[in-house]
């Protein structure tokens, strides 16, 4: 299974939020459907790893899935100069969403026995200034010079405070959006630029928004933050008052989203007619459009 998610990230929260998701879906991969509970652990000291994954208390083999890279990269990104990085990370998800929720440990001994050259290498490779008497007791020799390194140098260059850093140790939780309800309908062109917009509270910058804009044969959609995609949108059903986006798992990532997400519209008088008529005259142009359904 090879990723084919985008490689240009603007922080290192969101590349570790990529890895989290691509990690995740190795994992559901690798379960199958019908799970009720999907678990896995991964332990690590310098190079010496191990991943156990459970599906309703039987555990599956995690050789071959591909998670060796992306854990060694969160560890990187993770790394919090004179304390180390984490060395074990437990993550739970739930069936028939893309959230997950865990935690991760800098401290707790993640084997029984650490083998001497893997705990040479990790506290070379991420240098602390005071190690846990388990880690101490695994080394060979003295403890090593740690190479100076900023594994998420190249986010910070360019701004202007310290970016936070991703936890070394506590909880881990990714909720992704369900749904909104909206009340506020508008939609503008101007030369050929469509936009559409839904809010939950007029002016409100913060509460639940979904915007919908083309140009010629593109589209884009977004939420409130302003993030989005210009892909991925499967089909879009409207059902009585409800409006359903089917999303592709990376569609949905990006807006934060599950990837059926409903709109449950509580517009004014009229709205819901003009909404019906302008939906499908923004989306039949534009290359890949989605299904359209209810319009």
């Amino acid at each position: 299974m090879t990723s084919d998610r985008r490689v240009h990230y603007s922080s290192r929260q969101e590349e570790a939020q990529a890895l989290w998701m691509e990690i995740g879906d190795r994992v559901r991969a690798a379960a199958g459907p019908g799970w009720s509970r999907l678990g896995m652990r991964h332990d690590q000291v310098g190079a010496h790893g191990r991943t156990a994954i459970t599906r309703d208390g039987r555990e599956l083999p995690a050789a071959g899935l591909g998670l060796d890279g992306p854990f060694r990269r969160l560890r990187e990104l993770s790394y919090l100069a004179g304390a180390g990085t984490w060395c074990t990370c437990e993550l739970e998800f739930a069936p028939g969403s893309r959230g997950y929720r865990g935690r991760v440990s800098h401290a707790e001994q993640p084997f029984e026995e650490v083998p001497p050259a893997a705990a040479l290498a990790e506290l070379t490779a991420f240098a602390r200034l005071e190690p846990p008497a388990w880690l101490l007791s695994a080394l060979p020799t003295a403890v090593p010079i740690g190479l100076a390194d900023d594994y998420a140098a190249r986010y910070g260059f360019w701004r202007d405070t310290p970016e936070e850093p991703l936890p070394i140790d506590g909880e881990l939780s990714y909720a992704p959006a369900a749904g909104m309800t909206a009340r506020l309908f508008d939609h503008q062109q101007e030369h050929g630029h469509r936009m559409l917009f839904l809010a939950e509270r007029a002016g409100d910058q913060e509460g639940a928004q979904f915007c919908l804009s083309t140009l010629e044969d593109r589209y884009w959609i977004a939420r409130q933050d302003g993030r989005g995609t210009g892909e991925g949108l499967r089909a879009l059903t409207l059902d009585g008052d409800r409006l359903l986006l089917e999303l592709t798992p990376e569609a949905a990532d990006a807006l934060a989203a599950e990837t059926v997400f409903t709109v449950r519209l509580d517009l004014p008088p009229g709205r819901d007619a003009a909404l019906r008529a302008v939906l499908p005259g923004m989306l039949r142009p534009v290359g890949q459009a989605p299904v359209l359904t209810g319009f």
